[in-house]
């Protein structure tokens, strides 16, 4: 079966040279193996057919759609109410759709800026990947992209297109929640409940085998595992999901860390070579935001089984790395009481 596709926005104000980015990009992209789609997001009303022509007059005459084909190529035109989530159905040969617009949207973003045209960035920077620029950084902690550098932007985009293919995502989803008072995998965000957001987050970079860790039931694109000991920590969902894991590089993130930018994630996925690789803010690691290997599963088993059961003590049965991260420290925070969660609302 093939894998699914990444799904990236090219996103920023009008004007921008969206359009032109992604024009220059796609035979970047095809040169090296890639089969590309795009979507447009056209904030204004757009005639799909040009006043004359066959489906035009049908539609006029009050078909609700009209479709012309040749045997190599067709055109579709409905009227009915669509979103992009209904499209990116229609390309199961794309390696990697690449939207046009949708900056306030939930999708990894390259935003793009430049001078005169843009004040200051408007995508909110946990759906950030890389900013396409050219007035250097305008937010540390990013990457930062000329916006004619095509080639040096195939090649991020062809690293995200397989960082996922052999990767496996492990959320963190156990515990007694009971400073929140409540399960902090069901609380409201995005639209949605915390753990569908992050595992939606997970979903468009590529990465298809993911498994919820410390949960029972049914989560829609996951795989959920209890653990074997109700209440060991983070160390007790870490080793469930490593032994239910597919593949050796392991994604592990909290389930209640929904802000964590789309640059980290990727970032540890492709500088990850064996062992541990964690991010690091301001000094602090961040153990429950890294990659581990799924071999470590048995090391988890044997703390498990003593008095200290850290997931730092890891640190110390494999190879370890940590990644600096120049960003603002509540993207990388997560939520135990409502206060925490308010203010993590309230930056979303």
């Amino acid at each position: 079966m093939k894998p699914k596709p990444c799904i990236v926005a090219v996103s920023g104000v009008k004007n921008t040279g969206k359009t032109r980015l992604i024009e220059g990009l796609l035979p970047e992209l095809t040169a090296r193996g890639l089969c590309p789609a795009v979507i447009k997001h056209d904030g204004h009303r757009f005639e799909p057919d040009r006043p004359g022509t066959d489906s035009f007059r049908y539609l006029s005459a009050g078909a609700v759609g009209a479709a012309v084909f040749d045997g190599e190529k067709y055109q579709l035109v409905r009227k009915t109410t669509v979103d992009e989530m209904a499209l990116l159905g229609q390309f199961p040969e794309a390696d990697l759709i690449l939207l046009e617009g949708f900056k306030g949207s939930r999708w990894p973003k390259l935003e793009l800026m430049r001078s005169c045209v843009s004040g200051s960035p408007v995508c909110h920077p946990s759906t950030r990947l890389a900013f396409v620029s050219d007035m250097g950084a305008p937010e540390p902690g990013f990457s930062v992209y000329s916006p004619d550098d095509t080639a040096g932007l195939a090649d991020f985009l062809l690293d995200l297109s397989h960082c996922g293919r052999d990767c496996s995502a492990i959320l963190l989803a156990g515990g007694k929640s009971s400073r929140m008072g409540s399960s902090k995998a069901e609380l409201p965000f995005g639209g949605m409940r915390m753990i569908d957001y992050q595992v939606q987050r997970l979903i468009s970079l590529g990465i298809e085998d993911i498994v919820v860790a410390g949960r029972t039931g049914e989560v829609s694109g996951a795989r959920c595992v209890p653990d074997e000991r109700a209440y060991l920590g983070p160390l007790g969902g870490l080793k469930s999901g490593l032994a239910a894991a597919k593949n050796n590089k392991c994604l592990v993130l909290s389930v209640d860390a929904p802000l964590v930018p789309f640059a980290v994630l990727f970032e540890l996925m492709r500088r990850h070579r064996s062992g541990i690789t964690i991010a690091e803010h301001g000094g602090q690691l961040e153990p429950l935001i890294g990659i581990y290997d799924r071999s470590l599963t048995d090391d988890c088993a044997a703390l498990l089984n003593t008095a200290r059961t850290s997931v730092r003590r890891l640190f110390d049965k494999a190879s370890f790395q940590a990644l600096h991260f120049e960003i603002d420290p509540l993207l990388l925070s997560n939520c135990n009481t409502p206060e925490e969660y308010a203010r993590m609302i309230a930056f979303s």
